[in-house]
């Protein structure tokens, strides 16, 4: 039996939709620009580094012999009202997509108790694990083995006094005069402390990426303990 997770609730268990068949899943698109330049052989290429978002389609069927009408109102709400929300697919349970409902769902009855309707869904590029495991790195130069198969943008907690330098394989972050925790929030490009008050004016350098594979967490300074939330994903 086929089915998903979104929004916290089952398709299958929750509102009885069956998802006919398993749904074509599309790799994203990289954002490649291409400039035809007069007089010159061939095209210049400017790669952004960056992804499309992908569409994900499925047909799904759902039966009620009693409250059809309700059943189709209860689907509406649960779809709609669930926003940006965690997508997972009953055969693949342990990654997830970030994804959100964009079509207006054309429900068509059928045998008077039967619900045939397709839904869509708009997702970020990557797909991450379900469980994103806090990693806790208490002594200089660890390894952190990225399993993905494309760098990741990590949370990083920094448990430091002073003046300290942070280095993430070649790449080296400076976080000046802090006295507790900082928190360098590579999906949002921002620092702050634990109540979210900005301390961007106290880093330089860039926002750290996770590479597939190895990677290196060293650091100088007076530094207790480093927390990374990972983000593992997968193209």
């Amino acid at each position: 039996m086929l089915s998903f997770t979104f929004g916290g609730k089952n398709s299958f268990t929750d509102y009885g939709i069956i998802v006919s068949s398993r749904p074509s899943i599309p790799s994203p698109k990289r954002r490649v620009s291409y400039i035809n330049i007069p007089g010159r052989n061939s095209n210049l290429i400017f790669d952004e580094g960056t992804y499309d978002d992908i569409t994900i389609v499925l047909e799904c069927t759902s039966k009620d012999r009693n409250n059809l009408m309700d059943k189709m109102d209860n689907i509406k709400a649960w779809l709609f009202e669930a926003g940006e929300s965690d997508l997972i697919f009953s055969f693949n349970p342990n990654k997830k997509y970030r994804a959100q409902v964009v079509n207006s769902i054309d429900f068509k009855t059928v045998f008077r108790c039967v619900l045939d309707f397709p839904i869509i869904f708009n997702c970020k590029p990557f797909k991450y694990l379900v469980e994103n495991t806090l990693s806790t790195i208490n002594q200089s130069a660890t390894e952190v083995i990225n399993s993905g198969n494309i760098e990741s943008d990590p949370i990083i907690s920094v448990y430091c006094l002073g003046d300290i330098t942070l280095k993430i394989n070649n790449e080296q972050i400076k976080l000046i005069d802090i006295n507790g925790k900082v928190i360098i929030n590579s999906e949002i490009q921002d620092c702050y402390d634990d109540e979210g008050n900005s301390l961007n004016e106290k880093m330089t350098g860039e926002f750290p990426k996770l590479k597939t594979g190895v990677n290196i967490i060293e650091w100088i300074g007076t530094v207790s303990k480093v927390e990374i939330l990972p983000n593992w994903r997968w193209l």
